[in-house]
């Protein structure tokens, strides 16, 4: 995928690709009226798709054919859906999923379990930022893919392969996947400072008020509810604000698809949600994103992208016009043992997030 010229990537509390464009990741910050980013120019690079270091090592590349996907169309429509469920799992943070999208040639460069343990040991800035397709161009088996993330405008190349479209690594992330090892990479993003969590860029709180400047509003505590109520939550747009209710949780999920299913010593549960717009503005989202799921343990469980027979999963982006409402499922994919206690749903670009305790 090459880069589109004012392109970026994506962002901490939600993890994405790469970005540049200092001062207009910002204008984002000051948006959010929270902090103000020191390093701009370093994170910026950090919302894009892809961190543009990840890796396996050694110069014996690993032979893969790409695994079976199901058969896409080999037209635009096939083109613009398989991107859009390839960034949904890169925005999800579903680092292994992500992988399997890829075309085989991609993925002789670095291993499914390296990628995912890049991930682990240097989470991305942008997790839970979605994409937006602006634009998709068809040549023969390739196609040209331009999407935007928060401020940010990228292009992605893909290639159809096996009766399905792949996501084929931009020509940088392949140079340093073949140069360099998983450690490499992760020791020199933690260096610069473009890992999530601790490694993050520092945040500078914003000033005391005085007496002309107006107080910053007191963070107020996440509405928390039970399976079957209703959660009212507002987006950071004015105007957007969404009643979600958690109708209900299936345990142990069953796939109906052949090619997608937990993998061993796992299980999917799903959750499904009422989306109403209660607000004064259309509400446009990718759901799946939005949510997390936590355990007795307290481990936190990103989405996962599958299709079940107990309910439709919420795909993509939804847009709800005001007082209409969407109905879908969120699915995890969490060890066969672990008990799921509390689901976290936030609208996208949101304030806050709603708590669920699911027992």
């Amino acid at each position: 995928m090459s880069y589109h010229p004012q392109g970026q990537q994506p962002h901490d509390q939600y993890h994405h690709p790469q970005p540049r464009g200092g001062s207009a990741l910002s204008v984002v910050v000051v948006v959010l009226g929270v902090v103000t980013l020191l390093g701009i120019a370093v994170a910026a690079t950090l919302i894009v798709l892809g961190p543009t270091s990840p890796n396996t090592g050694a110069p014996d590349r690993i032979e893969v054919a790409a695994a079976d996907l199901p058969a896409q169309e080999h037209n635009e429509a096939g083109a613009r859906a398989a991107a859009q469920q390839v960034f949904d799992l890169y925005a999800a943070g579903s680092y292994g999923e992500f992988w399997d999208h890829w075309a085989a040639q991609s993925q002789t460069l670095m291993s499914r379990d390296d990628y995912v343990t890049m991930f682990e040991q240097c989470p991305q800035i942008a997790q839970n930022v979605r994409f937006t397709i602006t634009s998709v161009t068809v040549n023969g088996d390739t196609a040209k893919v331009q999407a935007n993330r928060l401020i940010a405008a990228f292009t992605y190349d893909f290639l159809y392969q096996g009766q399905a479209w792949r996501y084929v690594l931009p020509a940088d992330q392949q140079k340093e996947y073949q140069s360099k090892t998983v450690d490499q990479i992760v020791q020199e993003r933690r260096a610069a400072k473009l890992c999530g969590g601790q490694d993050a860029p520092q945040f500078t709180p914003l000033p005391a008020p005085t007496a002309s400047t107006p107080p910053v509003a007191q963070e107020q505590a996440p509405p928390v509810g039970k399976v079957g109520e209703t959660l009212t939550l507002k987006g950071l747009q004015p105007g957007v604000e969404v009643a979600v209710t958690l109708n209900r949780v299936i345990d142990n999920a069953t796939s109906n698809n052949p090619y997608v299913k937990p993998k061993a010593g796992s299980r999917y549960v799903a959750v499904e949600l009422t989306l109403k717009n209660v607000g004064q503005q259309v509400y446009t989202d990718s759901p799946s994103a939005g949510g997390a799921l936590i355990d007795a343990e307290g481990q936190q469980h990103r989405p996962t992208f599958a299709e079940v027979t107990e309910g439709v999963a919420f795909s993509g982006l939804v847009t709800v016009n005001r007082g209409d409402a969407r109905k879908g499922l969120i699915l995890f994919e969490v060890p066969s043992t672990a008990k799921a206690v509390k689901l976290q749903f936030g609208v996208m670009f949101g304030q806050q997030k709603g708590e669920w305790t699911l027992s």
